[in-house]
């Protein structure tokens, strides 16, 4: 605070008419841009990690090696890992176990097993692609659904 002339600096500028900008008083219009704008970032980074997820699956299916399942599981690790970090609601399942008590799973719990089921179907002998093809769809629109 400065004083001229007896007078303190929010007395002479509140004399001469100007108005602070109080960024609580919902004048916070760049805030909204900045968060908007980063919001689009993020949707549009996570677009591209979901189209690059689906090719590696499609390779997944075709090749069965354990190379393009450990490049697939790093990728959705990656892409859940963003999800969580930028804030993304995570899908909850709420339903009743066979003794009533309520039981919730969330989409990355969900994708965990279908990931170790993946992971156990691919290792076994008699690997079946349409088998491993129809877990690499649940896992996508699990995918789907937690970032709709």
């Amino acid at each position: 605070m400065i004083r001229v002339r007896g007078l303190s600096s929010e007395e002479v500028l509140a004399a001469s008419g100007y108005v602070p900008h109080r960024a609580a008083s919902g004048g916070s219009r760049f805030q909204e841009l900045l968060k908007s704008a980063r919001e689009v970032c993020i949707r549009e980074q996570l677009e591209g990690m979901l189209a690059s997820i689906e090719e590696q699956g499609r390779r997944l299916v075709k090749t069965m090696s354990l190379a393009d399942l450990k490049k697939y599981r790093e990728m959705l690790a990656r892409f859940l890992r963003q999800c969580v970090e930028s804030g993304l609601d995570l899908k909850e399942e709420r339903f009743f176990n066979r003794y009533g008590r309520q039981t919730v799973l969330t989409a990355v719990r969900i994708v965990d097993r279908k990931l170790l089921e993946l992971t156990e179907l691919v290792l076994s002998e008699s690997a079946d692609a349409v088998r491993v093809l129809a877990i690499v769809d649940e896992i996508r629109g699990l995918l789907l659904d937690l970032y709709a």
